[in-house]
Parts: structure tokens; C-alpha cells; sequence
């Protein structure tokens, strides 16, 4: 009996699982970085408690907060370069991969999406690069 419910919803399991698959590794993510904030917070609270003095280790982390970081990363002129390449690679290979699965059909054109936003990523990177003053 049950057997015949789950026969009519497995071919639904194969995309319930891809879906869920990156929702669980984000909230991983993110709930092991709490964890160790919260690690970190408590062992500054004992130093202090203690009356011993922070090391500039453990303070590091909380003064390169994520805007110092994004300045940081605005700085690297190939910041872009990269997500492009990967965004050109992505577009090629589905438009190859649905022309073999179904030539003829209209299915390789579901990799023009990647390849025309790798392309503009890539059309941004030397735009900006040409405008950067030289060191």
C-alpha cells in the first residue's frame, strides 16, 4: 500500500532532492559561521572576564567586517573576469550538450542565457579595465 503511494510521487524525488540539496548546504553555511561567531564572542567575554588581554588574532576577524572586505575586492581589477570565463564555459557546454541530446530541437538555445551573461561580464571586465588609472 504503501508502495504504490510512493511509486506515483517518485518521479518527483530526483528534483525535490536537487532543490533541497544547496537549501540545506546554505543553512549549514550559515549556521556553522553563527556557531563559531558565537564561539569566538564567548571566548573574548572569558579574556575580559579574566582581565587578560585580547590577542589582535582574535580581534581580526571582527574589525575586517564584510564592508572592508567588499572594498578590498572592488580593488582587484579581475574581480569579474572569472564569473565570466565560468559563465561562457556554463553556456557552451549546455548549448553542446542539448544539440546532441536533441538535434534539431530548440533546446540548445537554453545556453544562450549563460553565454550571452558571460559574454556582457566579460564586455563589462574590459570597460573597466581601460577606465582603471594605471598604478
Amino acid at each position: 500500500m504503501f508502495f504504490d503511494h510512493f511509486h506515483a510521487f517518485s518521479p518527483l524525488m530526483i528534483p525535490i532532492l536537487a532543490l533541497l540539496i544547496p537549501i540545506v548546504a546554505i543553512v549549514a553555511h550559515y549556521l556553522g559561521r553563527a556557531n563559531s561567531e558565537r564561539q569566538r564572542h564567548e571566548t573574548i567575554r572569558e579574556l575580559v572576564r579574566a582581565g587578560q588581554p585580547i590577542p589582535p588574532e582574535l580581534l581580526g576577524d571582527v574589525q575586517d567586517s564584510d564592508w572592508h572586505r567588499a572594498r578590498r575586492e572592488r580593488a582587484n581589477p579581475n574581480r569579474i573576469l572569472v564569473p565570466a570565463i565560468i559563465n561562457i564555459a556554463v553556456g557552451l557546454g549546455l548549448m553542446g550538450m542539448f544539440s546532441m541530446m536533441m538535434p534539431g530541437a530548440w533546446l540548445w538555445s537554453i545556453g544562450l542565457l549563460p553565454l550571452f551573461i558571460g559574454l556582457g561580464l566579460a564586455l563589462y571586465w574590459t570597460v573597466e579595465r581601460k577606465h582603471q588609472p594605471k598604478p
